[in-house]
């Protein structure tokens, strides 16, 4: 608003322009620099404050309100200034900025005291309605800013697709409604998100404005579905966080959609604009409150997020906690070595792997194959079964060094193929404390039921050799249904 005498100055339409234009930066410059140069000025002051508001960050709202304070100390009834000081309040955050949001209420209060029913009057009430409603009123809740612009957007975008405009068009045209009343703020927020989204490759952003229930719908379907598919199919565990990015398009709408209001909320109306008779054109329809069917849908599609989500979560812990519940029966014949039931080697054998395993739900064995008489075992197995479902890779490196007093020097060491039964399988030369000139080769394997090393006293024994003897003798051991 202009004092009384005061000439109009070019500074402040060409201020008012950039402001509009978005040019935020050089709407500052200009503005600051006209006030360092001629002195104070309300609408100078009130584009200062919301230049800075308009850049959505803390330090720059603080910026603004201080622009608004210096503007009133040197004016103290101009209703722009007022006006943009309590939208700037009524949007702060009322636990960040308490103070700030306390002052909202007085500054409409004074602005309903000086112009009731004026243009800056309705923008504040309308600012007012995102908090509760109106000031100082009471009735129903309004439907929050969010709805009533996603409800404008969509009837807006609807409208042009049934007579086949373009969304540039209906952008336009909105435009040009906003700018014959620029203090009804809807209106501002209406233009200013269809501006938003006419942009180029923004047709599925357009679409979730249009069918918000359709898209909440396939959002929850995609996101259970990614959630399922990991005990169905085993996929890594990280593959309903990558489900995540479906969600991505309705972050970037609302950012979008905030960023629309953010804008239509912090630009000043031309100074001087006249506002048309209300009948002149056709007015926004009230926004609907929340129906059945949206409010079916929406409960439909958290419980099934919720609903995929549990289960996924039950299904893996069951997954992930179950095992192969395995009976030891050793052949009697190994290769042409019998099974031999009492030996030195066989009883230390067992002694170590009774006290090494005397832990939760597990059975340890041990095996010694050879020829009766001889002094030295042709292959020796020891292992246990049981619950073993947190095994891992590591597991097979237990007995990479030999049972205590069996192996003293550990020699080259490999990965192999742990077959058809599943799980890892490692295997190790070393040298045996006895008969050190002789060279003997240990394979362990590891699952969810079973841990085991197989040593076999054989020269000459190649890596695939001496993993496929372990993988036979392995499965010949093992038996998850009823020994025959």
């Amino acid at each position: 608003m202009q004092v009384d005498g005061e000439e109009d100055r070019p500074a402040r339409a060409e201020a008012e322009a950039l402001l509009r234009a978005g040019r935020l930066f050089e709407a500052r410059c200009t503005a600051q620099d006209a006030l360092d140069a001629d002195g104070p000025d309300a609408a100078l002051y009130a584009v200062l404050g919301r230049s800075h508001a308009a850049e959505e960050a803390d330090d720059e709202d603080d910026l603004a309100e201080r622009a608004y304070r210096r503007g009133l100390a040197a004016f103290p009834d101009d209703l722009d200034l007022l006006a943009a000081y309590a939208e700037l309040c009524l949007n702060s955050d009322p636990f960040d900025r308490p103070t700030r949001y306390g002052h909202g209420p007085e500054l409409a209060e004074r602005l309903r005291e000086l112009a009731p029913g004026s243009p800056q009057a309705l923008r504040v009430e309308q600012a007012a309605s995102r908090r509760g409603g109106p000031v100082g009123r009471t009735g129903p809740r309004p439907p929050s800013a969010s709805r009533a612009q996603r409800h404008d957007a969509r009837e807006a975008l609807t409208a042009a697709a049934a007579a086949g405009a373009t969304p540039r068009e209906a952008a336009h045209s909105a435009r040009e409604q906003a700018d014959e009343r620029p203090s009804d703020l809807r209106l501002a927020v209406r233009a200013e998100t269809l501006a938003a989204l006419a942009r180029p490759g923004l047709a599925p952003l357009r679409l979730l404005v249009r069918a918000p229930l359709a898209g909440l719908a396939a959002l929850s379907v995609a996101v259970g579905a990614a959630a399922v598919a990991v005990p169905a199919f085993q996929l890594p565990w990280w593959i309903p966080f990558a489900g995540l990015v479906l969600c991505l398009p309705h972050r970037i709408l609302a950012l979008l959609l905030r960023a629309a209001r953010r804008r239509a909320a912090t630009t000043a109306p031309p100074t001087g604009a006249e506002e048309p008779d209300p009948a002149a054109y056709p007015l926004l329809q009230p926004v609907p409150g929340i129906s059945r069917r949206e409010r079916t849908v929406s409960l439909t599609a958290a419980l099934v997020v919720i609903a995929a989500v549990t289960a996924a979560g039950v299904w893996s812990d069951s997954r992930y906690r179950s095992y192969p519940h395995y009976t030891a029966s050793p052949p009697a014949v190994f290769r042409g070595a019998q099974l031999l039931p009492d030996t030195p080697a066989g009883a230390s054998l067992s002694n170590a792997m009774t006290a090494g395993w005397d832990i939760g739900d597990t059975e340890p064995f041990t095996y010694i194959y050879g020829t009766p008489g001889r002094a030295r075992p042709e292959a020796m197995v020891f292992g246990a079964i049981g619950d073993f479902h947190d095994t891992s890779p590591d597991a097979v490196g237990f007995f990479e060094q030999g049972p205590r007093g069996i192996t003293s020097t550990a020699g080259t060491a490999w990965n192999a193929d742990p077959g058809d039964d599943g799980g890892w399988l490692r295997c190790v030369a070393y040298t045996p404390v006895v008969d050190s000139g002789a060279r003997q080769v240990a394979c362990s394997w590891a699952d969810k039921g079973s841990v085991g090393t197989v040593i076999v006293n054989e020269e000459g024994l190649d890596h695939e050799s001496a993993a496929g003897l372990t993988r036979a003798l392995r499965h010949a051991i093992l038996h998850t249904g009823p020994v025959v």
